[in-house]
């Protein structure tokens, strides 16, 4: 048990713990030091990642109580990198961390390429919080969030971290812990102004990596991540469903929420973040070895706070989770959450998910996704499949003697020129019994297959029907509409007998509809009429602006007879065209 070991504060480093426990005990050999700790002179320093922390512990149980795993969790900068981690490796790091026969400081096993961000020479910390905690403890010491590579901010304040003189690199078996208390003067506190270039990404870095800190929970895959960025960059628009993405799009996004005065300030040596390479790394293939610093850049850009992302599910449904509704409208669970049979395949042209929803009353419909919000479940692209239960209930309704067109298709949510497609389908009479509107013959065959033949009884009442309405002086509005159908649909059916009638030339008079157009006439009367009505215009039209040929031709008033017939019109298109070309502006 180690004696007299200082309580550690909140968010200390455990180089800072054991800096101030060094200079309690007065230990100036750092040999000596070591071997006090963790029974070994010989050990490398690491801010981010130390060893040999399962013998740390060990000691330090009659005094802290903290085990190997606490003080991984507490102490050091591990949680911030395991969400970016693979299983294993984070597995492999946190062994590491704990063992005693580590000979390979535990920051080199995280496996991030050298140079990708730019490296602490030396310690750093926030004036405001070292006045603070002197205030309340008597004495500074190291933060954590302070040391994260690439964070320029302190997140509690919001001012800019300051340079210490304690080294932060080369720490070798002979370095001595620095207490932040014997480094760290006054400083004045300088805080972030909304003027400098790239603000709100610096403070939006420091509050993710706070967070990250926190978090003893998050899950080890890079798989799932490359997922959440695809679904989000879905969302926005800057990936297909296949998987394109738009860098020039994305590249775009980058560059206005991270400013490359700021990408510089945080940059390694390899020039990653400035060109964006180290970005679109990211989106294109689940891969490690990336520094966390990108993947925070990458939620900004996306819109999403480090916890928003991690709240994301891990594998984005593009249709939400089940039980999803039943949309048969016939049925007493309609729009009740009882499907949970549901099929997601891959449109071959567009890449889009297709899901297809059954229930056990034997309606299925398919949905084409990703589903825009809550309310599209309730929604189906087209149904596939009604089912025995729906055309049962069909039936009976189209059965019924006293049930009109309107009312069974608002019953069965389907149109009403559809609903004769369905009795065909059903192998139903396609004439209904003769109740108001049902009495009436179907207006247009709108289904395929084989057309059952009008009874005589049919043929008897609309020849009946079409004769009274001829015999009628005056035919204007319903009547007139009703006499025309009544002729179509004998001329389909009843055609000998029709062509017989002394009324049988009346259905076909219609105003200008065997009218002969002059194109000639029309085009010269068109011509003059745009000479004369847009000369006074033409000034009023002129200016710093182009008149554009369809100014012209709706100024005109006969926009109608010109722009759908132009190319019957010669005459007319060419005063247009030399309207248009005699008065285009000055360069």
């Amino acid at each position: 048990m180690l004696p007299a070991i200082p309580h550690p504060y909140p968010d200390e480093l455990l180089y800072s713990l054991l800096g101030r426990y060094a200079q309690r005990l007065r230990i100036h050999s750092s040999s000596s030091f070591l071997n006090h700790l963790f029974g070994t002179p010989q050990l490398h320093t690491s801010i981010h990642c130390p060893t040999h922390l399962d013998r740390l512990a060990e000691r330090l149980r009659g005094s802290l109580c903290l085990t190997g795993e606490e003080i991984i969790n507490r102490l050091t900068l591990f949680p911030y990198y395991q969400p970016f981690l693979e299983f294993n490796r984070a597995q492999r790091v946190v062994t590491a961390m704990k063992s005693a026969d580590t000979r390979v400081p535990g920051n080199k096993l995280l496996g991030q390429r050298r140079g990708s961000t730019s490296l602490r020479e030396h310690l750093m910390f926030c004036p405001s919080c070292t006045q603070e905690a002197r205030k309340e403890f008597g004495e500074c010491y190291w933060h954590r969030v302070h040391q994260i590579p690439g964070l320029e901010v302190c997140p509690i304040h919001e001012v800019w971290l300051e340079k210490s003189t304690a080294p932060a690199q080369a720490l070798g078996g002979w370095h001595t812990f620095v207490p932040a208390e014997n480094v760290i003067d006054d400083t004045t506190p300088k805080p972030l102004r909304a003027s400098e270039p790239g603000h709100e990404a610096m403070r939006q870095l420091a509050h993710d990596a706070a967070w990250l800190l926190n978090q003893t929970s998050l899950p080890s895959n890079p798989v799932t991540l490359w997922k959440r960025y695809r679904y989000l960059l879905r969302e926005q628009g800057l990936c297909s469903y296949r998987g394109k993405v738009a860098i020039k799009k994305l590249l775009a996004l980058y560059y206005r929420q991270c400013p490359s005065t700021l990408l510089a300030r945080i940059e390694g040596q390899t020039g990653r973040l400035t060109s964006g390479r180290g970005v679109l790394s990211l989106v294109r293939k689940p891969r490690t070895g990336l520094p966390a610093l990108y993947h925070l850049l990458m939620m900004q850009c996306l819109g999403k706070t480090a916890e928003a992302f991690f709240e994301i599910p891990e594998e984005p449904a593009d249709f939400g989770s089940g039980p999803w509704p039943c949309l048969n409208t016939l049925a007493q669970h309609y729009r009740h959450l009882v499907v949970t049979n549901i099929s997601v395949h891959i449109q071959k042209d567009s890449g889009r998910p297709v899901a297809r929803f059954a229930c056990e009353c034997g309606f299925a419909y398919v949905r084409v996704g990703p589903d825009w919000g809550p309310l599209a479940q309730f929604s189906y692209t087209r149904v596939e499949q009604y089912g025995p239960f729906w055309d049962r209930k069909f039936t009976r309704l189209w059965s019924a003697p006293n049930l009109t067109l309107p009312f069974i298709s608002q019953v069965v949510g389907i149109a009403e020129k559809n609903l004769s497609m369905h009795a065909a389908r059903l192998h139903l009479p396609v004439w209904r019994r003769e109740h108001g509107r049902a009495a009436i013959p179907s207006r247009k065959r709108t289904w395929r297959g084989h057309v059952q033949q009008p009874t005589i009884t049919t043929v008897l009442s609309a020849r009946e029907q079409w004769t009274t309405l001829c015999l009628l002086e005056s035919l204007s509005g319903a009547p007139r509409r009703e006499e025309r159908r009544l002729y179509h649909w004998l001329f389909r059916h009843d055609r000998d007998w029709l062509i017989v009638q002394p009324h049988r030339s009346r259905i076909s008079r219609r105003a200008g509809s065997h009218t002969q157009v002059d194109w000639n006439e029309r085009d010269q009367f068109l011509a003059q009429v745009i000479e004369r009505q847009m000369a006074p215009l033409i000034p009023a039209l002129t200016g710093c602006h182009r008149i554009s040929m369809n100014k012209l031709i709706k100024q005109s008033g006969y926009r109608h007879l010109i722009q759908p017939n132009l190319h019957r019109l010669p005459a007319t298109r060419a005063t247009l065209n030399r309207i248009v070309t005699s008065h285009m502006p000055e360069d």
